[in-house]
Order: C-alpha cells, then structure tokens, then sequence
C-alpha cells in the first residue's frame, strides 16, 4: 500500500497503527520528504465484500455442493436464487 502526503504529495510511512476493531485501523504517518515533516493519521476500513469467502460456507455444506451432481448443483443455485430475490 503506498501512502501519500496530503500537504505535499510526497511518499509517506507508516510508523505505527492501532487495530480499532476487526474492520477498522487506524494508521499513524509520516512524510518522507524532510522540508515537509508532515506527520498524520489515516484510517483504514473494511468497504464491502466483492466475492464471499470459502470460509464462511459451513462444512457439511461444502461437502454436500462437492458431493452434488450438476443437476443438483443447479437446483440449489435456483432455490438460493429464488430466496435472493424474495429478499431484495
């Protein structure tokens, strides 16, 4: 991750930061060009998931999707979907 100065624009460190919670830091800079010494605090936060991640899909259910014929597969892709859409 690169930071950048808000003052000159410059490459800046990061000498420290402190975890808030699991989807929140705080980051503590410093600006590398010495005529600028800039020293400030960004925060780092967690956005939005884009693809879910393989862990949170429970293991019985991982092995019964690996288990599944294509048929099978696509009936409960239908059933997700069709939950999906009664909920947005």
């Amino acid at each position: 991750m690169r930071i950048r100065c808000n003052r000159c624009g410059k490459t800046a460190t990061i000498q420290s930061s402190t975890q808030i919670s699991d989807e929140f830091k705080q980051l503590y800079c410093c600006c590398t060009n010495p005529q600028c010494g800039h020293t400030f605090v960004m925060d780092l936060a967690f956005s939005h998931t884009l693809s879910p991640s393989a862990v949170d899909i429970p293991p019985e259910a991982l092995e019964r999707i690996r288990g599944a014929s294509r048929g099978e597969l696509r009936e409960m892709f239908q059933v997700l979907q069709g939950g999906m859409q009664g909920a947005g």
